[in-house]
């Protein structure tokens, strides 16, 4: 009988030596686009992913703006379905999530402002739409629970004060830190950003609920109002 011969693999020498270069070093040597090309093994496995990844990467800009890209507009690059497109999305929602649960697991206390930005900074990532989040934290400033308040949505500050104080009431907290992001901004708070937390630290006083902080984000940068001397008088 007749050796079966193997199907023809044309790519399998190249994904094999990228996995174990993945193996060896991790990505940290790796230029974005065999980053990308590497994720893109795992719902393209018959075809070359290198040139997608590059074509990906010039539609979007970068890297980060392939995984900030819609659903949509990733479906509208040729080569791309349903499956890749997922698997883009995915990843920053998948990344926050291992962040939240290390929280859980590591009983983060967040007692400095270094250590509340990099944290918040952490949640929003892959974050196109504006989100407002409240993070619960008992005496000692180690966080009960961490909640989105809004999801690109317009809500009002009254509707807004309700569910920080129904998220802190039900964490048990005594202080919350309030954090939202400027998805195609910086990092600075707007004059509406000022009186939305003025009015905040008012209204949460008569839960006997502190705010601590608000904090602004735009990607990896973040700005701390109880850190800023021109802001730290309101948190006092």
């Amino acid at each position: 009988m007749a050796e079966q011969q193997k199907p023809f693999a044309p790519h399998g020498g190249h994904r094999a030596r990228l996995r174990a270069r993945f193996k060896a070093e991790g990505l940290s040597g790796f230029a974005d686009h065999n980053a990308l090309e590497l994720l893109l093994f795992y719902s393209i496995p018959q075809r070359d992913t290198n040139e997608l990844a590059h074509k990906l990467i010039a539609e979007f800009g970068s890297l980060s703006g392939v995984f900030d890209a819609s659903l949509d507009a990733l479906m509208h690059v040729d080569g791309v379905g349903e499956t890749t497109a997922v698997l883009i999305k995915m990843m920053p929602e998948l990344f926050a999530k291992y962040e939240q649960d290390k929280v859980k697991k590591n009983a983060l206390i967040l007692n400095s402002a270094q250590a509340a930005g990099e944290y918040l900074a952490s949640l929003f990532v892959g974050k196109t739409k504006e989100n407002l989040i409240a993070v619960c934290m008992n005496h000692k400033c180690k966080v009960t629970n961490t909640v989105t308040i809004t999801e690109g949505t317009g809500d009002s500050t009254e509707l807004n004060l309700r569910k920080i104080a129904e998220a802190a009431i039900n964490s048990n907290a005594s202080s919350v830190i309030l954090a939202h992001n400027h998805p195609a901004g910086v990092a600075v708070p707007s004059a509406a950003d000022v009186e939305l937390t003025r009015h905040m630290i008012l209204c949460l006083k008569n839960f006997d609920i502190t705010v601590q902080d608000h904090f602004i984000i735009a990607g990896k940068d973040w700005f701390s109002m109880a850190a800023s001397k021109r802001f730290s008088a309101m948190f006092e």
